[in-house]
């Protein structure tokens, strides 16, 4: 049935709408997160690498003022070196470092840490002043060394991000290339579904109206013929019938318009017969009478007449019918008699 096939047609361009939309929406969220994951991430590391070089710089500062003689309590000291141990292990966790230039300054890093520290608790507990000093320009030494690793290490760190931001960048172009081509394919399979389905609609339509044009001009001989059994099937199919039915009812019409004119025919026959021996009578007592000859000539006139207008009634081939009087209607016999102009018939389709 039509219903069905157009709610076949629509609902499948339906679904198909539906499911590209939602598949848009999960693959550009999905890049978006991933871009915005990974923004985070590379700013929060950044950040701790940039904590953990001003931690370093700052035990620079530290072990150079005990150097120098200027401080001599070590809670600054051992506190950046707390805070570095704890950067550090952020570092290690949270943030996994696998760029191969940026994975041996890590690694240097992480070994330079136990010895800074031994270094580090040397110079807290050592009570021999050239040990003291010893430890601290070897805790100088392995700052200096975890300063060049932190500088590598950020390096890498915000290289890092830039590509995992640029693969995140060409992924979103590639997703939206590829949604734009969808969409295209899409909005042109709508077009030819859409099409599809008005002709579903249209094409019926037409030769339905065209039927009822034929109809209003009494070609009763037109049928329409459609390739699918649905709605505007029964349409057509009443349509026909009520062609046929009127057909029928003309040709009965013609048939016993045929009747009468034979019946008419025969009678007249008689009648004429009698009358043209009496005018044949009547001429040769009036023989040299120019009004008697007038006269009988306008009865043979009227007789012929007559005679031409039954042999019309047995000749007609449809019913048309004209004005005779206001609210009157008569036989037209020259076009009732008249076969169907060529543009005027119809054709089967």
């Amino acid at each position: 049935m039509l219903r069905r096939r157009l709610l076949l047609t629509l609902g499948s361009l339906v679904l198909l709408l539906l499911a590209v939309a939602i598949s848009a929406v999960v693959l550009l969220q999905g890049v978006l997160d991933d871009l915005t994951h990974v923004r985070t991430e590379a700013l929060v590391a950044v950040d701790r690498v940039s904590e953990l070089g001003n931690e370093i710089a700052i035990t620079q500062t530290e072990l150079y003022r005990i150097q120098a003689g200027s401080q001599h309590h070590l809670n600054g000291l051992l506190d950046a070196a707390e805070a570095m141990q704890g950067q550090v292990d952020y570092l290690n966790g949270a943030y996994q470092v696998k760029l191969s230039e940026s994975s041996a300054a890590f690694q240097d890093l992480r070994s330079q840490m136990p010895l800074f520290f031994a270094q580090v608790g040397t110079l807290a507990t050592s009570q021999d002043r050239q040990a003291s000093q010893r430890a601290n320009e070897a805790a100088l030494v392995s700052a200096i060394r975890m300063n060049q690793d932190i500088v590598q290490i950020g390096q890498s760190v915000r290289q890092h991000a830039q590509d995992e931001q640029g693969a995140l960048v060409r992924r979103l172009r590639v997703v939206v290339l590829g949604l734009a081509i969808a969409f295209l394919l899409l909005i042109n399979i709508s077009i030819v579904l859409l099409l599809r389905a008005a002709a579903m609609v249209l094409r019926p339509v037409d030769r339905l109206v065209e039927a009822s044009r034929a109809l209003a001009r009494e070609q009763f001989d037109y049928r329409v013929h459609l390739e699918h059994q649905d709605e505007f099937a029964e349409l057509a199919n009443a349509y026909n019938s009520l062609a046929q039915q009127l057909q029928q009812n003309e040709q009965r019409r013609l048939e016993m318009l045929g009747q009468v004119a034979l019946t008419l025919n025969h009678e007249l026959n008689n009648a004429m017969t009698i009358i043209e021996l009496q005018l044949e009578l009547l001429q040769r007592t009036t023989r040299g009478d120019v009004k008697q000859e007038r006269y009988l000539r306008q009865i043979r006139e009227s007789l012929e007449r007559m005679q031409h207008t039954v042999e019309a009634l047995k000749r007609v081939r449809r019913i048309v019918l004209t004005d005779y009087v206001e609210g009157v209607k008569m036989l037209d016999l020259e076009r009732s008699t008249q076969e169907e102009m060529p543009q005027e018939k119809g054709s089967e389709h």
